[in-house]
């Protein structure tokens, strides 16, 4: 069933197009929170909740205005930024230090160079590129995920780009 048939069944309050929507977009919300937050465990809270949103507030998403994967991240790059931004302030709390591996894996392990680079970027930068690069949106979806313009998309993913690089050069 195509997505539009199934938000318009969520709104009706259909269980079983909600748990289609859930199965379809829960993952990538929760890789998305994941590579942010750098905390496995409060990226799946994360995605929980956004999936909570989905089924209290479906009847604000506006199918005209944004795809439903834009809507769905638009939320999740809201409350990884609230958090980290609440540790930021409450604990001095740093994501590039998490104990927390990254990496998707059933077992913990070292973090791979990338995602210690990564967490190393800006909070803006990092989340430029996750979402374009992890997350395959274009750059108008990620403008308005993180409500910015498109050219300030651009310039970021251009800076973001020549930090990552220098982080991999001095981890080598």
């Amino acid at each position: 069933m195509d997505q539009a048939r199934l938000v318009a069944l969520l709104r009706e309050g259909n269980q079983r197009a909600y748990s289609e929507l859930v199965v379809r977009h829960l993952p990538a919300i929760e890789v998305y929170a994941k590579r942010i937050v750098n905390d496995d465990a409060l990226a799946q809270d994360i995605a929980q909740d956004v999936m909570v949103v989905l089924w209290q507030r479906s009847a604000d998403f506006n199918p005209n205005k944004a795809r439903l994967t834009t809507w769905l991240h638009r939320i999740a790059h809201n409350r990884c930024i609230d958090i980290l931004r609440k540790r930021q302030r409450e604990f001095g709390w740093d994501p590039s230090e998490s104990k927390y591996p990254v990496a998707e894996s059933d077992t913990p392990r070292e973090q791979q160079p990338i995602d210690t680079a990564l967490m190393r970027l800006p909070e803006s930068q990092r989340t430029a590129l996750v979402l374009t690069y992890y997350q395959n949106l274009s750059n108008r979806e990620v403008a308005e995920i993180m409500n910015l313009s498109v050219r300030a998309v651009e310039s970021l993913l251009v800076r973001a780009r020549g930090n990552l690089k220098k982080q991999l050069e001095t981890q080598e």
